[in-house]
Formats: C-alpha cells, sequence, structure tokens
C-alpha cells in the first residue's frame, strides 16, 4: 500500500490506461512514481548534450529538432508519471510516434542516395496521424507500443543501410558508426529487457524493495532505468546518422 493517504493525492484517482510497477505517492504527495519522474531528466539532459554537439560541430540544423522531440518526449513522460492521468499518458506515448517519425525523416535526408521529395514525410505524416486516430479509439497500450516499435526498427534498418553510402573518403568512420550503433542497439535492448522485468515481475521486486532500504530498492524500479537506457540509445543512434 502507499505510504501517503490518497486523501493527500494531489492528483487524484488514476485514470490512465496503465499503472506501473512503482508504488503510489509512496515519496510525494505531487509525484504519483517518483523514481518514474525523474529518471526523464536523463531524457533532457541527453537533448541538451545532443543539441551542444550538433551547435558545436555545425552539424545540419534538423538534428536540433530531434533532439528537442527527445526533450519533449521526456516531458511528457515526466507529466504522465508524475499524474497518472489520461490525458497525460497521451502528452508520454504520441509524442514518441512523432520523434520516432521525424527520426525516420532524417534517415532519409542524411542518405546521398535518396531522394528529397515530399513523399516520405508525407508517408511518415499519414502514419502518425492513423496512429494517433485508432489509438485514441482503440485505447489499447499494446497497440502504440507496436507502432512505436515499427519505426524504431525501420530507423535502425535505414541507419545499417546508411554504412553503405559513406563516402570513400569517409570510411575511417565507419568503425566508429558501426560501434556507437550497436552501443545504441544495447541500450534499447538492455532497456526493453527490464522494462518487461517490471512487468512481468512486479510483485516479486516490490516484495524485495519492501525488505531492503529505500535507496537500494530504488535501484530495482526498472521503469526509470528504461528511461536512461532508451534516452541512451537515442542520442547515440543520432550520432550515427
Amino acid at each position: 500500500m502507499s505510504a501517503i493517504s490518497p486523501a493527500k493525492n494531489f492528483w487524484g484517482e488514476v485514470t490512465s490506461t496503465i499503472d506501473w510497477c512503482e508504488e503510489n505517492y509512496t515519496v510525494s504527495p505531487y509525484l504519483a512514481e517518483f523514481w518514474n519522474t525523474i529518471t526523464n531528466l536523463g531524457f533532457v539532459f541527453f537533448s541538451l548534450f545532443g543539441t551542444y554537439n550538433v551547435l558545436k560541430n555545425r552539424s545540419s540544423k534538423s538534428f536540433i529538432l530531434a533532439y528537442l522531440g527527445v526533450a519533449f518526449v521526456g516531458f511528457g513522460s515526466w507529466c504522465f508519471h508524475m499524474t497518472l492521468q489520461y490525458e497525460m499518458q497521451l502528452l508520454d506515448e504520441l509524442p514518441m510516434i512523432y520523434v520516432a517519425s521525424i527520426v525516420m525523416w532524417l534517415t532519409f535526408l542524411a542518405d546521398p542516395k535518396s531522394e528529397n521529395t515530399i513523399k516520405v514525410p508525407l508517408a511518415l505524416t499519414v502514419y502518425s496521424a492513423v496512429v494517433t486516430w485508432s489509438y485514441l479509439i482503440i485505447n489499447n497500450p499494446v497497440f502504440h507500443q507496436i507502432s512505436y516499435a515499427i519505426l524504431v526498427i525501420g530507423v535502425v534498418i535505414r541507419a545499417i543501410k546508411l554504412f553503405n553510402t559513406v563516402p570513400k573518403s569517409y570510411t575511417y568512420e565507419v568503425p566508429r558508426m558501426q560501434c556507437l550503433l550497436w552501443m545504441s542497439a544495447l541500450g534499447f535492448i538492455v532497456a526493453f529487457i527490464l522494462w518487461n522485468i517490471d512487468n512481468q515481475f512486479c510483485s516479486s521486486l516490490r516484495s524485495w524493495r519492501s525488505t531492503v532500504p529505500f535507496l537500494i530498492g530504488a535501484t530495482s524500479e526498472l521503469h526509470g532505468w528504461w528511461h536512461i537506457g532508451t534516452g541512451f540509445g537515442c542520442i547515440l543512434l543520432y550520432r550515427v546518422l
């Protein structure tokens, strides 16, 4: 049970379709899920670091849009885990689709063999609109997760394809790009595994947390590690592009 009385819960009853493994309102009446909320600061840090590198290296300013998108996803996720309200859940989940679509578009802009036509951004806009409309009707988180996974897999495939388009004068960069891509993939894979453990073994995790000091138990808030892992994976993937 929560350590704070439900009457003191600032945001009221939970209305989101998902309530994660972290116990609600155990730290603050203003943060429904304390660790799941504050770990979103990682998205902001990664975003600022990436934006700094874009400006420092004078890279394409279009990547700033992608990095700011990561920060916005972190903001939406912060609001969702802070409140566990349905409206904030949408603010968390839908921008994930939009930002992933932007990154997919950037993989085409980075490919010298691709024709920069309106077709790709138009197709991604339609995809995002259809997913948004469908999700509001279906209201099933699994649908959102599959829709997001399709984009992420597509981005990874496009990133791998870019290796074959690197000019000969820049082939020395390929090993570094491969390393970044593998590290990015590792970040996503580890985050995904931890996310599933958090979902499937919640009762065991909660039982263990009740037997150890607070800060030690916090290390088992695996959804928070999902935030850190995916943010890390995103930034490394952007650097490949």
